[in-house]
């Protein structure tokens, strides 16, 4: 049962994460310079600054974080070394979260409460707290970012894709307690299974 709940959280956790981080506006906000003011819309892959805005369409101008090269900077609207740690925590946390399903499909088919079952759960329960930690390290990362461009972290200026992973964060905490539910309470019954192949009653 708390197996269940577990990938049930995961997966909707991981669902709510791929949506996320293939969305580019995750951070809005205005970065005013000596020479002008520049409305930068920050993704977790893209930087986007917003060209000129009609009632009809928005035109703006992205970069991509992972293929840019530092020397052709211009303009300081994001930092490179935290972009790159943040998208590269992305990728890592998309590959724990599939890795999890993966094997959390294998342990489900199998369906028996034996030493095996209790390596993968032990295992599940690793790799979920460590795509956790890796999930708030990613906007822990973009919230610093734009502390260190001497921007406020209102929450005015957080879009949807950041609330949608901060939830998605906490939709692994509970998965992974769920997992660790579900390892105790194997223990439990393999402990309880053996107590009574070894109690007196059974024995002549």
């Amino acid at each position: 049962m708390f197996f269940l709940i577990g990938f049930g959280w995961h997966v909707a956790a991981s669902f709510a994460f791929l949506v996320a981080i293939l969305s580019p506006n995750w951070i809005a906000f205005q970065l005013t310079t000596s020479s002008d003011n520049t409305n930068v819309q920050r993704g977790i892959f893209y930087v986007c600054e917003l060209l000129s805005k009609t009632s009809i369409y928005e035109l703006i101008q992205c970069t991509s974080v992972i293929d840019v090269d530092p020397v052709n900077i211009q303009k300081e609207t994001w930092k490179y070394k935290l972009g790159i740690a943040s998208a590269a925590l992305a990728i890592s946390c998309a590959g724990l979260s599939l890795i999890v399903l993966w094997l959390s499909g294998i342990n489900f088919n199998r369906r028996k409460r034996d030493s095996i079952t209790q390596c993968f759960l032990s295992t599940i329960c690793i790799l979920l707290f460590v795509t956790f930690c890796t999930s708030v390290a990613i906007w822990i990362l973009l919230i610093a970012e734009i502390l260190s461009l001497g921007q406020k972290a209102e929450t005015s200026i957080f879009r949807w894709p950041m609330w949608l992973a901060i939830g998605a964060s906490g939709g692994f905490l509970m998965g992974f307690i769920s997992m660790v539910l579900s390892f105790c309470r194997g223990l439990s019954c393999r402990r309880r299974r053996r107590d009574e192949l070894y109690s007196p009653e059974n024995h002549f």
